[in-house]
Order: structure tokens, then C-alpha cells, then sequence
């Protein structure tokens, strides 16, 4: 069984650290980074990302996905195109889920391009606001240290994959959504899903609550295979 793991927004595969080694199965970690570029792609949205990902990694039904944050997002498109099944971790399937610090996204595209979004002022006040004392602070730093550095068109492309309308519905449903109701990113999902302690970043910070349903829900899978031969 491949299991292919999609970070977030800002992140990178590290962010599976914690969890990815007790997971079974072959092992694929995609940079969203590296598959986007620095070019500035102003056609870009989450469908068609999922759908050349798709053709990339020759994605199919016998491939489980497992995306945290907006990688869950991309992973919900990529099961529209390939049936995989898939894993959403602090992620949304509702636009309205994800908390927008504005609405407009070109004042948010413009914010960015010129620095005034992802600098040192701001990442001290959103750690002071959301994320003092908590486990979680070091992680929500380094992510924040990598797009204060990151390629401004890179960032914007990567916003563009959360914010850009897609015209054609998706109508699959993700298998397993964990989400603890704490996240300060991502409102929890309105369907059922599996409770954790935590915020956005459990997956790091208590690994065991988020890889103990994955495996769970591996087990089914292989499982269910099984009977079918």
C-alpha cells in the first residue's frame, strides 16, 4: 500500500515526522513547494493542482492520501480525479472553514508580495495572540521563519491552491477527518470526525492521538481488501 503525505500551507514533511513512522505502508512525501515553483501562477487553483498530481505520481484508488492543513484540501480534489481514500488532518472540505485574516484576496496577495503579512512583527503578535505557552509554539515559528524566507510568488501560489474558486463540484467525501476543536487555523468540520486533543498542530505535538485512528482505519482498509480477493 503507498501512502502519499501532503503538508500544509507553509510547511514541508516534516511536519509527518511524528506521526509517519508508525504508520505502514510505502512512504511518498510531496512538496507542495517544489511541485508549485517561484513562478507566479495566476491560473492556479486546487483542482487542477490535484489533477497534475494525479498524473505525476500516477494516483490512484490503491493509494491512500493523508494531508494536513491544506494538504488535506488538495488531497480531497485528488480523491475527486482517483477515488483514493484519504486522510484529512486539521483540514475542511466547507470553504468557510479555514480562518481568513481579510476577505479580500488581492489586498492579501498584495500584503504578501510586499512583505506585510509574513514578517517578524507579525509573527510575534500572532504567537503572543494564539500560540504562548502552548507545545505547538516552536512548530507555528519555524513554519511562520519559513515564509517570512520563502518566495513571495511561491507563498502566493500556495494561497492561491486555498483561495482560488473552483467551478466544478466535488462530491467525494474524505474517509477519516481528525481535527481538535482548539485549531486556531481551521474551523473543525461540520461532519463527524475524531476528536483530538490539541490544536492545528497535534499531528506534531501529541502524535499518538492523530496516528493511532490512522492506523485504524489502515487496518479496514487492508481489511476490507482482503475479502474482496
Amino acid at each position: 500500500m503507498r501512502v502519499i503525505f501532503i503538508h500544509g500551507f507553509g510547511e514541508n514533511e516534516s511536519i509527518f515526522s511524528k506521526v509517519a513512522p508508525f504508520i505502514p505502508g510505502e512512504h511518498t512525501f510531496l512538496n507542495v513547494w517544489e511541485l508549485l515553483g517561484d513562478k507566479p501562477l495566476p491560473g492556479m487553483n486546487v483542482l487542477a493542482f490535484a489533477q497534475n498530481v494525479v498524473e505525476k505520481y500516477q494516483i490512484t484508488q490503491h493509494d491512500v492520501i493523508i494531508g494536513h492543513s491544506m494538504g488535506g484540501w488538495i488531497a480531497w480534489h485528488i480523491k475527486h480525479f482517483a477515488g483514493s481514500p484519504i486522510v484529512q488532518i486539521a483540514s475542511w472540505t466547507d470553504r468557510d472553514r479555514p480562518i481568513k485574516p481579510l476577505k479580500n484576496v488581492n489586498i492579501i496577495y498584495w500584503l504578501v508580495r510586499n512583505g506585510l503579512f509574513f514578517n517578524g512583527f507579525m509573527k510575534r503578535l500572532f504567537t503572543a495572540k494564539g500560540y504562548k505557552g502552548k507545545p505547538s509554539k516552536q512548530i507555528y515559528e519555524e513554519i511562520f521563519d519559513a515564509m517570512i524566507a520563502g518566495n513571495k510568488g511561491n507563498i502566493i501560489n500556495q494561497l492561491r491552491l486555498i483561495l482560488t474558486p473552483v467551478s466544478e463540484r466535488v462530491a467525494v467525501q474524505p474517509d477519516l477527518r481528525i481535527h481538535a476543536r482548539a485549531d486556531l487555523v481551521v474551523r473543525p468540520p461540520r461532519e463527524p470526525y475524531e476528536e483530538v486533543i490539541g490544536d492545528h498542530f497535534t499531528l506534531y505535538t501529541y502524535p499518538d492521538a492523530v496516528y493511532k485512528p490512522i492506523i485504524t482505519f489502515l487496518d479496514q482498509i487492508t481489511q476490507n481488501n482482503q475479502i474482496k480477493k
